[in-house]
């Protein structure tokens, strides 16, 4: 319950369900899921197994959200390790393929993650996209003063993300601008200590921050005080760090892996993720600006986002599906 509590997300599903007028409980074990709710939402098909149990025995529909690499079968691009579905034991991915072949509705974060859950499922899921507060996720007053990026400091996180490959390319950056100060915002996992002594060893241990967790109130002010968003990920299925970067004004640096391309398209720059010098070349691009071209390079990321991410747009798609299911249920269907 608690990561629920935590992702910007789940959050925003949370607040857009209590807005169409539903009274929500968060529950993440099967005793504590209420019997006869009129809906059942629920996030990730790995997990989604018991709420739609409940929801068989109680006769009502159930949505379940396919958003993380569990329903992608997906391999890293340079070990070949299996990761998300093929990374699971097999009852994980029984649970996961009865899920995403028996609830009501299927709904994914991006149009990438379409032909996987198809495949796993048979059944054409819909597209629903993460969104963003593009009031509170806003260009205001800051310092930009940092390259920043965000995750989870645990190994397997990191390694999805390619953390080192950052830190490295920061150390390129730094012969080119070497007053710049990097920021690795994150919970301070299993990885963390292994990240303090790469950027020790590299001598950096004054260019580059580790302030751990911070609330989600906070992130925006963080972003705020960034010059340039880096997301280097092996892949993603949406990107809600990145589309809240862009709708900060803030030029982003991504991967082309994933959902990222379809999500960033003209709005930031592309680099290969698996080389540190072609990440510090994006960095480099973007420091290489004035603050006036940087404002319009983040202008620009903004506009894409409030044109096709705002948080309007998933809450008028929630609730077309939850209309469509509650009246095919009255209607025996």
């Amino acid at each position: 319950m608690s990561q629920l509590m935590q992702e910007q997300y789940s959050i925003a599903d949370i607040r857009i369900l209590n807005e169409l007028g539903f009274s929500v409980t968060v529950a993440n074990t099967f005793g504590a899921i209420p019997m006869n709710c009129d809906i059942y939402f629920s996030w990730w098909a790995s997990g989604s197994f018991m709420p739609l149990i409940k929801a068989i025995m109680c006769r009502r529909p159930i949505i379940v959200i396919g958003g993380g690499n569990e329903s992608q079968m997906y391999k890293d691009s340079i070990s070949g390790e299996p990761v998300g579905y093929l990374g699971m034991n097999f009852y994980k991915k029984i649970a996961t393929r009865l899920t995403l072949r028996y609830s009501d509705q299927i709904a994914v974060v991006s149009p990438y993650m379409k032909r996987d859950v198809r495949s796993l499922s048979g059944v054409d899921p819909i597209v629903i996209p993460n969104c963003v507060d593009t009031d509170l996720f806003s260009p205001g007053p800051g310092k930009q003063h940092y390259v920043t990026t965000i995750f989870r400091l645990d190994k397997d996180v990191v390694r999805l993300k390619r953390g080192e490959n950052f830190i490295r390319a920061a150390k390129l950056v730094l012969r080119e601008f070497p007053s710049q100060k990097f920021l690795m915002i994150g919970h301070k996992g299993s990885a963390y200590q292994g990240l303090v002594e790469l950027a020790n060893g590299l001598g950096m241990a004054e260019d580059i921050e580790f302030p751990g967790s911070i609330p989600n109130l906070e992130v925006r002010d963080w972003l705020r005080d960034s010059k340039v968003y880096v997301q280097i990920s092996d892949t993603e299925t949406f990107g809600v760090s990145v589309a809240e970067a862009m709708a900060t004004g803030v030029p982003v640096v991504v991967s082309k892996c994933g959902a990222l391309p379809d999500l960033v398209k003209q709005g930031g720059i592309f680099v290969d993720h698996n080389a540190p010098q072609s990440v510090a070349e994006g960095i480099c691009r973007v420091l290489r600006l004035d603050r006036e071209g940087i404002t319009a390079v983040g202008a620009t990321a903004r506009a894409h986002i409030v044109e096709n991410y705002r948080y309007e747009h998933r809450k008028v798609a929630i609730h077309a599906v939850i209309q469509h299911l509650i009246s095919r249920k009255a209607r025996g269907r």
